[in-house]
């Protein structure tokens, strides 16, 4: 029997969002000094652009753009979970995820969607800047610190008015 597998483009854009199995922890937030270290030392690994991203206590967002002739997102995203859950301190894991080595740290599915157009990058990119918002944590996607709009909004000079766009739309 023939098995199909999904069509792979090279150098492809995609949405990724990453969730903590424990939905009221705040891991991500807590320890995101490791977060990020650890984001950095698999960009050095396995290269990607983080278009933009968003840190909530239980979950994150990110645009991901991996180089030409490069499709192994699997790869990157496997080993944030695992060194960052290898890095996460004990006191910000449950008595289970301790007894695991970090092993449940992560829900086991992760959220990809693909991004084909220049619509779905702005479209993607505003769902990261806005998140905080949805979810209650700031009024003002500026006010959220784990976040690339101020980066993003500096040097995108689409993003210079949008404040209050963002703010009646999330």
């Amino acid at each position: 029997m023939v098995q199909l597998l999904p069509l792979r483009r090279r150098g492809e854009t995609s949405f990724v969002t990453l969730t903590l199995a424990e939905r009221d922890a705040t891991t991500l937030v807590d320890e995101i000094d490791h977060l990020q270290a650890t984001v950095r030392m698999v960009r050095d690994l396995w290269p990607f652009e983080l278009d933009a991203w968003v840190v909530l206590p239980d979950h994150l967002h990110a645009v991901l753009i991996l180089p030409h002739r490069d499709d192994d997102l699997a790869i990157r995203l496997s080993t944030i979970k695992a060194r960052f859950a290898a890095r996460a301190s004990k006191r910000a894991m449950t008595p289970s995820q301790i007894a695991a080595g970090g092993a449940h740290l992560w829900c086991v599915q992760d959220k990809i969607e693909q991004i084909r157009t220049r619509h779905d990058m702005e479209t993607f990119r505003r769902h990261c800047w806005t998140d905080p918002v949805r979810h209650g944590f700031v009024s003002d996607p500026h006010d959220w610190p784990y976040s690339s709009y101020h980066r993003n909004s500096r040097t995108d000079p689409r993003q210079t008015e949008p404040l209050a766009t963002i703010r009646a739309s999330a």
